[in-house]
């Protein structure tokens, strides 16, 4: 789980340096929010299974994680989407010319 989570860190911190350093991130910023939305997922579903049925109360941030994270895949552009800009942002780049 922790390594999930620094892993969607890093690519995010990536996307962003690219960003800051005035190049355009579309593919790195689509891989980011791709790997990260289902990174949470995943983690979200493990520590519920940790948890056990304790996962599903709502006495324990567990439960609210676990409710959010299918929000991330969905909201702001489902993952299908994601894959797609991916795909045409490694093609553009990756052209032969």
């Amino acid at each position: 789980m922790a390594t999930r989570l620094q892993a969607a860190r890093l690519l995010t911190l990536d996307a962003a340096d690219r960003l800051d350093g005035g190049e355009r991130c579309d593919l790195e910023a689509g891989m980011a929010k791709l790997f990260a939305s289902e990174a949470a997922m995943r983690i979200a579903l493990d520590a519920v299974r940790i948890h056990g049925a304790a996962g599903y109360s709502t006495e324990f941030d567990v439960e609210r994680y676990f409710r959010d994270a299918p929000l991330m895949i969905v909201g702001e552009g489902t993952n299908e989407i994601q894959r797609n800009v991916i795909v045409r942002q490694l093609i553009d780049r990756h052209r032969l010319r």
